[in-house]
């Protein structure tokens, strides 16, 4: 077991809801792409491609930045990951249901970034925005920035 596997029963459970997923779309969880979304379980905030090629250096893997794109397209495109925009940066998809639009908080001091799961906060946002005309692209992500309780005391 190298350094970055892990045992953490969420991480695990994000591993086999990516696995199912795979299965259900005829796609392949190949061993590359499992490795780069552990990499992104692992990591307690957002993490660059650069920076997953680094980390991943240290199990042995030389990977281009192409091959690492390549697979990040793949983890945004199918829902295992987000890319988060203000920070140029990668997520893991925490939740196990398809979205509209994704709410994510990003810590302004630690950089944390939590997917806010909130069905009835999401259905406001679109029933607010329609009323002026305005209408979200399905896959919108929608970055709220502030500070979390850690950071907060």
């Amino acid at each position: 077991m190298t350094h970055h596997e892990h045992s953490e029963p969420n991480a695990l459970q994000s591993i086999r809801n990516a696995e199912r997923l795979c299965a259900l779309k005829g796609l392949r969880l190949t061993s590359l792409r499992r490795k780069i979304l552990e990499a992104l379980l692992v990591r307690e905030a957002p993490v660059k491609a650069y920076d997953l090629i680094d980390y991943l250096r240290e199990d042995g893997l030389r990977l281009t930045p192409a091959t690492v794109y390549r697979t990040l397209e793949f983890l945004l495109q199918h829902g295992l990951a987000h890319r988060v925009n203000a920070l140029n940066a990668y997520v893991p998809c925490t939740c196990d249901h398809p979205h509209e639009a994704l709410l994510l908080f990003i810590c302004s001091e630690c950089r944390r970034t939590e997917e806010i799961d909130d069905p009835a906060l999401c259905d406001s946002l679109h029933a607010r925005l329609g009323g002026k005309g305005i209408s979200l692209s399905a896959g919108s992500t929608i970055e709220i920035q502030g500070t979390c309780p850690n950071c907060a005391h």
